[in-house]
């Protein structure tokens, strides 16, 4: 879990950003973490973060 906290903190706002626009836009968590160069727990924890995961 700690790793996941160090590597958000190196992910910029506007990456972040980027990260919620395009899962909210209907791109799968797989393919923002594959496009961003991301791990998907990192990815969905900054969806979570920001409000905008939808766990299914």
């Amino acid at each position: 879990m700690c790793l996941l906290i160090v590597m958000q903190d190196r992910i910029s706002d506007e990456k972040m950003q980027i990260v919620k626009n395009l899962y909210l836009s209907g791109i799968s968590e797989e393919f923002i973490a594959l496009q961003l160069d991301l791990e998907i727990p990192v990815v969905i924890k900054i969806l979570k973060e920001l409000g905008a995961y939808k766990e299914t």
